[in-house]
């Protein structure tokens, strides 16, 4: 029989556990112990479809793999008679039960490994009110500590009594308080799971461009972060529990949260100038050819087909060279009068300093538009109220623009005072925009060429050269493959 200290202790063993997975494991353990159970077995009710979810067990006899199944909350099987009756069922020999009751065995596990059951104790694990959460099933009470199979049954196995009984019926309450918070726990978990996934497809939509970019940035993160926590020799002070690690997965999740409200025309700007406006150049090139033909000016004609050809190369986001840059020169201070007697330039100064950007596709004013998405990420998430285990989400969020000699941003931060985990976001970061295959405007790099990247940037004191050597030197970048395969 359970002391009263031992009741205090499980309880405060189990209502302490919010991970559902942890809390049947320990709670099937601690009873199973108390009432000296060789196996037992917990199901999880689904009110919404009246079914009972097999959920978690354990058997000290056979080990086989576990596998999760649903079935009817009815009086065809034992755990479905407990669940309608709301009730305890003992059971003395589930081989020959008495034939008042509407169920039977299902002998199947028993077939199938060797076993043998025969004594049950099943309850009904109800929340605060009364409702149905779960039904523990405990199999096969000892008197000797062997393996049991169908030579060794009659001989280690016994009834469970009365006291038995009424042991069950004081723990159904702590057990049921425990399965209640930490079922809420997990509602509560997928709910936000859920929830960030949606911000995710958002993000993603709003920038179709760089669509499975938060995805991938997140598979690599957390590949990378789960290797170095687990390698003692490289990164010994290095170690994320759980729930650290689910802090750092919505951080890469959310990371590119703030996109939202940057305009779709900066964002999805593949090319130096906007949808429309090289028509528009094409128009005018167009009217200054036609005067040159009035004036039968072979040469200017000629001039005019390079001169635009040159634009339309410009407009492309390579690296300017200096022949284009010249060209486009010649274009802005190219003057013409067309036949109503309005004089214009080949290009207008706001064409001309687009098509002047040096590298990319975006002007300063543009990339410092972009760049704010880390900023409104930062004020977006920091006024989520987060529990104490997800508070450090908004900042490691918002650092994986962070460089260490301080030059990145939104912040500025340099050194140590950027966390780790940013600073493995921020590797994962460039090296999916390095290597991404959906990207109209460019190929993607070779993984060689892109390792090399992050090489010379952690040589810059931009990225953590530990880190760095270790995302290749551990092919992390596979992670995806591995995951897919």
């Amino acid at each position: 029989m359970i002391t009263e200290n031992g009741f205090i202790e499980l309880a405060y063993s189990l209502v302490r556990i919010r991970n559902l997975d942890e809390l049947l494991n320990t709670m099937l353990g601690k009873i199973r112990s108390i009432l000296s159970a060789d196996a037992g077995s917990i199901f999880i009710h689904d009110d919404d479809n009246d079914e009972l979810i097999f959920s978690y067990t354990q058997n000290d006899s056979v080990s086989l793999p576990f596998k999760q199944f649903r079935m009817k909350a009815d009086e065809k099987s034992i755990a479905g008679f407990c669940a309608v009756r709301n009730s305890l069922i003992r059971l003395d020999d589930v081989y020959h039960l008495d034939p008042k009751f509407p169920f039977s065995f299902n002998n199947s596990f028993d077939e199938m490994s060797g076993y043998r059951t025969k004594s049950m104790l099943v309850f009904p694990i109800n929340d605060i009110n009364g409702r149905l959460i779960g039904i523990l099933q405990l199999i096969n009470k000892r008197s000797e500590n062997v393996k049991i199979n169908k030579e060794t049954v009659d001989q280690a196995v016994i009834p469970f009594s009365a006291d038995d009984e009424n042991t069950a019926h004081s723990l159904s309450g702590i057990v049921g308080m425990a399965l209640e918070n930490a079922l809420l726990y997990d509602s509560i978990e997928a709910m936000w799971e859920g929830f960030i996934q949606a911000c995710m497809t958002a993000i993603d939509s709003r920038d179709p461009v760089t669509g499975g970019h938060s995805e991938r940035v997140t598979a690599y993160t957390m590949a990378l972060a789960e290797a170095m926590s687990n390698d003692d020799g490289a990164f010994p002070e290095f170690k994320l529990t759980p729930v650290q690690l689910r802090s750092l997965k919505y951080s890469c999740m959310l990371h590119d949260f703030g996109k939202l409200v940057v305009s779709e025309n900066v964002l999805q700007k593949a090319d130096k100038l906007y949808p429309g406006m090289l028509d528009v150049i094409k128009f005018r090139f167009g009217m200054a050819k036609s005067v040159a033909l009035m004036e039968k000016d072979k040469e200017t004609v000629d001039e005019l087909n390079r001169l635009l050809d040159i634009v339309v190369k410009a407009n492309i986001p390579t690296v300017l060279d200096e022949d284009t840059s010249t060209g486009l020169e010649k274009c802005v201070n190219y003057t013409f009068t067309d036949l109503e007697g309005n004089t214009h330039t080949l290009l207008t100064p706001k064409e001309y300093e687009y098509l002047s950007i040096k590298r990319g596709s975006l002007t300063k004013e543009e990339r410092d538009i972009v760049e704010s998405h880390v900023r409104h990420t930062y004020e977006f998430l920091v006024k989520i109220p987060w529990t104490a285990d997800l508070r450090s989400v908004p900042a490691t969020a918002a650092m994986h623009h962070e460089k260490l000699n301080g030059s990145g941003y939104p912040f500025g931060l340099e050194g140590d005072s950027i966390y780790i985990q940013g600073r493995i976001m921020a590797i994962a970061d460039i090296y999916d925009a390095l290597t991404a295959h959906d990207r109209p405007y460019k190929k993607p790099m070779p993984i060689e060429k892109a390792c090399a990247i992050l090489l010379d940037e952690a040589q810059r004191n931009f990225l953590d050269t530990r880190i760095v050597r270790f995302f290749i030197d551990k092919e992390i970048y596979k992670c995806l493959d591995r995951r897919d395969s």
